[in-house]
C-alpha cells in the first residue's frame, strides 16, 4: 500500500513493562517498520478507547527501516488506540487508510492498533488482530464464539469455534465449525480455509462456514421435553484438542449441550473423537461421560477438556467449577480404549482417586470462569500452561505454569483483554491460549470481542509477555 510517498508493511506494537510491578505502566514503545522513497515526516496519534480527545507525539522525519516512539502518562489498566501518521494519511492493522485528527470507526478494532495498559497486578496486553479465514471477507465477515487451536503437523492447524453466523451467507450455525492452515508463530493467522462438514473432501474456495462435529441426538431439556424446539436447541461444542503423539491426527473433546437459555446450558455428554484433518474423518468416537438424568447435566468434574498427553502413559484432562471456582484435574490412559471407559479415570485430591466428587483444586485462584491448558514446551523456556478467565465479561485472566501436566500449577503473568469489552451479551469471554502461535516471550490467547465490527462481533488474538 503506497501513499504519500510511504510503504506501510507491517505495524507492531512492543509495551514497556513487561513483569508484574505495583506501580502501573503510563508509557509505551510504538514500533512501526516502514519504507519510504524519500525522506517522510510521520508522528503517531494515540487516544483512549471511548474519548474523542487525540493526542499527537512530535513530528519525525526518517528514510525508512525501524521507527519508534515512546509516549508516556497514559492511564493504567485502560484501553488506548494508536496509529501510524504520515503526511496526509494514517493507518492502523488494516483495512483503508484515514486522515490525521479524524478518529476512524470505533468499532472497527482492526483500524488502529490496541492495547491496554498494566495495571495493579496485571501486565500490558496488545491486540495482534482477528483470526480470519478465506470466507471470512469484508462483505461476508464471520461472527463466532470458542476459538480453540492446536498443530497437528509442523505447518498446519486447526481452530474449533462455537456457535457461528456469516453476514450475506449462513445465519446461525449451532454447534461447531472449522477451519485449518498454516501457522506461524508469533503471527496471526488469516488464511485459514473452512473446513467442510465430515467426511466431505476439503474443496478448494469455500465460501461459508460449515457444521463441523457430529449433531446431538436424544438431548433433553426440562420435564424430559425434547432439546429441540423454538426457544432451545442441541449444540456439540469443542472443550478442546490435542494432538496425538507421533501422528498427523487430533483428539477432540467436546461436550454435547442443550441450550435452554443464556443461563442454563446443560453439557449432558462427554465425546472424545479421534480426528484426521487430511481426510477431513472422524476416525473414532467415544462417550464416557453421560449425565442421569440427562437434563441434570454432568458435574463439574465430568465436564473435562484441554486434553494433555503427558508423555507418561496419561492423558491428563482439566474442568472448572464456576460455583466455586475450583479448577478440577483428571487422568486416563493415552489410548482410545482406555478413554473411552468411565471407570478408567481418576481424579486428582492430593493423590488419584476413582471418585469425581472427591476431587479438590489444583490451583488457587479467586474465581475460575474458565480454563485452559496446553502444552507449551516447542516454545522454548516454557513447559505447560493454564490460562484462566478470572473477569467474566472484561476479561480478566491469570496464567499458571508447571514442569508437567500434573503441576504443580505457579501462578505468573495477570492481564486483561486489550478490548473495551462492550457489555453486551456475556461480555469478553472465550478466552483460550494458542500454543503453536506462541513465542518464547510472548503467549499468545483469543478472546470473543462483542465490540468488534460496530457490534457484529468477532475473535480477535492477543499478547502478553511472559
Amino acid at each position: 500500500m503506497r501513499v504519500a510517498g510511504a510503504m506501510l508493511s507491517a505495524v507492531l506494537l512492543v509495551l514497556a513493562g513487561c513483569m508484574p510491578t505495583p506501580v502501573p505502566l503510563t508509557g509505551a514503545l510504538l514500533v512501526l517498520q516502514a519504507s519510504c522513497a524519500s525522506p517522510c515526516t510521520y508522528w503517531f496519534e494515540y487516544w483512549a478507547d471511548g474519548t474523542t480527545r487525540i493526542a499527537i507525539t512530535p513530528d519525525r522525519r526518517s528514510a525508512g527501516g525501524e521507527i519508534s516512539e515512546t509516549i508516556s502518562g497514559l492511564a493504567p489498566d485502560t484501553v488506548y488506540r494508536t496509529r501510524f501518521c504520515s503526511a496526509d494519511f494514517c493507518a492502523g492493522v488494516s483495512g483503508a487508510p484515514s486522515l490525521p485528527g479524524v478518529i476512524p470507526d470505533p468499532g472497527d478494532l482492526s483500524a488502529t492498533r490496541n492495547y491496554r495498559t498494566a495495571g495493579p497486578g496485571t501486565v500490558a496486553t496488545t491486540d495482534l488482530g482477528r483470526p480470519l479465514s478465506e470466507a471470512d471477507t469484508a462483505t461476508r465477515p464471520i461472527s463466532r464464539d470458542g476459538g480453540l487451536s492446536a498443530a497437528w503437523s509442523a505447518t498446519e492447524s486447526l481452530w474449533l469455534f462455537g456457535d457461528t453466523s456469516q453476514r450475506n451467507g449462513p445465519v446461525f450455525l449451532a454447534g461447531t465449525t472449522a477451519a485449518g492452515g498454516a501457522y506461524a508463530r508469533g503471527s496471526v493467522p488469516t488464511g485459514l480455509r473452512e473446513v467442510p462438514t465430515p467426511p466431505a473432501a476439503h474443496p478448494s474456495g469455500q465460501t461459508g462456514p460449515a457444521p463441523f462435529l457430529p449433531a446431538p441426538q436424544g438431548l433433553r431439556a426440562d420435564a424430559q421435553q425434547t432439546c429441540d424446539g423454538f426457544d432451545r436447541y442441541a449444540a456439540s461444542w469443542p472443550l478442546g484438542l490435542a494432538r496425538l503423539p507421533g501422528k498427523d491426527q487430533l483428539l477432540i473433546v467436546y461436550a454435547e449441550t442443550c441450550v435452554i437459555s443464556q443461563t442454563r446450558m446443560p453439557l449432558q455428554r462427554l465425546v472424545l473423537a479421534v480426528y484426521d484433518p487430511v481426510a477431513n474423518q472422524f476416525l473414532s468416537s467415544a462417550t464416557p461421560f453421560a449425565a442421569v438424568p440427562l437434563e441434570a447435566g454432568l458435574p463439574a468434574a465430568q465436564q473435562l477438556g484441554s486434553p494433555v498427553f503427558g508423555g507418561d502413559g496419561h492423558l491428563y484432562l482439566y474442568a472448572n467449577d464456576v460455583e466455586t471456582g475450583d479448577i478440577l484435574m483428571a487422568r486416563v490412559g493415552a489410548d482410545p480404549a482406555s478413554w473411552a471407559d468411565a471407570a478408567n479415570y481418576r481424579w486428582w485430591n492430593g493423590q488419584w482417586t476413582p471418585n469425581p466428587a472427591e476431587a479438590v483444586s489444583v490451583a488457587a485462584v479467586p474465581f475460575a470462569g474458565s480454563v485452559q491448558v496446553a502444552d507449551y514446551t516447542a516454545t522454548g523456556s516454557h513447559r505447560f500452561a493454564m490460562v484462566v478467565l478470572t473477569g467474566f465479561g472484561v476479561g480478566g485472566f491469570q496464567v499458571l505454569e508447571a514442569s508437567s501436566p500434573a503441576g504443580p500449577w505457579t501462578p505468573t503473568v495477570a492481564g486483561r483483554v486489550p478490548d473495551p469489552c462492550s457489555p453486551v451479551g456475556y461480555g469478553c469471554y472465550a478466552l483460550h491460549g494458542h500454543a503453536e502461535l506462541s513465542t518464547d516471550d510472548r503467549l499468545l490467547f483469543s478472546w470473543y470481542s462483542p465490540t468488534d465490527l460496530d457490534g457484529f462481533a468477532h475473535l480477535r488474538v492477543g499478547s502478553v509477555p511472559w
